[in-house]
């Protein structure tokens, strides 16, 4: 055990496989060669989240998945994303001290207090927990069959009384054509304030593309609420970067004199998949920059500049003179903002 620096190696020492799940932006599975490329430096975090790397480790005795365990890293990063090796170094040393070889005995509920672990909210842990059942063939909870029997009965009343478990677990099997068709069926029906509820998990999921389009055509309808915009806009984050969503993107950036702060910043936590088109690109920082809210250019514009593929095409840009002119002027402002306040 000595000889282990990384927490693959960890895993892998105590006879165990794992997966990994992104839980800084949304709940995505991250690839083991993209993740040990990330642990031996070899390139940045994929989806960082104010400096840090905020992930599910999952791992499990080889042939045993019945009951898995879990822990919920935050690992910092540095202006580039990628990983400070010392802050992974101390965790690898905390566990070896604590627990040796032996992560599979009482797992996170026997390592010591440390910076490293902490619970992502109670969306995201269902999220995961139903990505990982489903991963693993294992059953759903009981909870979904409630969800199933809610959707058929079509009164929608009462949806507070239904657990988020089920519905998470209800979004993962959505490739099922009889889920699928109830989930369709109803989600149009749905109260507003049901809608917006689900939508902090149904971001973590991809909608079929039928279900997206009726959404992005509802999306413009110039009447719609902000509130129920914001929800619609994060029902349909998770297929950011198909060909319908980046229209409807481009058009409300093109057209809309003065998109909210709120709207935006959707877009920039959700839907950043879609910024990897460089016109959108473009559009979406330029709009940041002649925005008139206080600090909205550079939150949004650290946040992406921070995520690798963006950070790439967001470089490219300015390396172009002709390119990005109101960015320009905000990215001086905030450079000499930063240079006044350490003066």
């Amino acid at each position: 055990m000595n000889n282990i620096s990384t927490l693959y190696q960890l895993v892998q020492a105590a006879g165990c496989d794992y997966c990994i799940y992104d839980i800084g932006r949304r709940v995505t599975e991250i690839s083991k060669i993209e993740f040990e490329q990330f642990e031996n430096a070899q390139q940045a975090y994929p989806f960082p989240i104010q400096k840090t790397a905020r992930f599910a480790l999952v791992y499990w005795p080889l042939g045993q998945t019945i009951n898995p365990y879990i822990w919920f890293m935050n690992l910092p990063l540095n202006e580039e994303s990628q990983l400070i090796e010392a802050s992974r170094n101390h965790f690898v040393a905390i566990i070896q001290e604590a627990m040796g070889g032996k992560i599979t005995e009482g797992g996170e509920g026997k390592l010591p207090d440390n910076p490293y672990i902490k619970a992502p909210d109670q969306k995201k842990l269902a999220m995961v927990n139903a990505k990982l059942k489903h991963k693993l063939k294992l059953a759903p909870s009981h909870y979904m069959a409630d969800c199933i029997s809610y959707l058929s009965h079509q009164t929608w009343d009462n949806w507070q009384s239904l657990a988020v478990q089920g519905w998470a677990d209800l979004l993962v099997r959505l490739e099922d054509p009889k889920i699928n068709q109830l989930f369709d069926n109803g989600f149009f029906e749905f109260p507003a304030n049901m809608q917006a509820e689900l939508a902090s998990l149904i971001e973590h999921q991809q909608l079929n593309r039928a279900t997206n389009r009726r959404i992005i055509r509802q999306l413009q309808n110039k009447t719609l609420e902000k509130t129920q915009k914001l929800t619609l806009l994060r029902c349909v984050s998770g297929c950011a970067g198909e060909p319908e969503l980046n229209a409807y993107l481009t058009d409300l950036l093109n057209n809309e004199q003065a998109l909210d702060a709120d709207t935006l910043a959707v877009i920039s936590a959700r839907c950043f998949t879609s910024l990897t088109d460089p016109l959108l690109l473009s559009l979406f920082l330029e709009t940041i920059a002649r925005h008139p809210a206080e600090g909205l250019f550079e939150a949004l514009f650290t946040d992406l500049v921070a995520i690798p593929n963006l950070r790439r095409s967001i470089f490219a840009l300015l390396q172009n003179p002709n390119a990005l002119p109101n960015t320009r002027v905000s990215l001086s402002k905030m450079v000499a903002g930063k240079y006044d306040a350490t003066h």
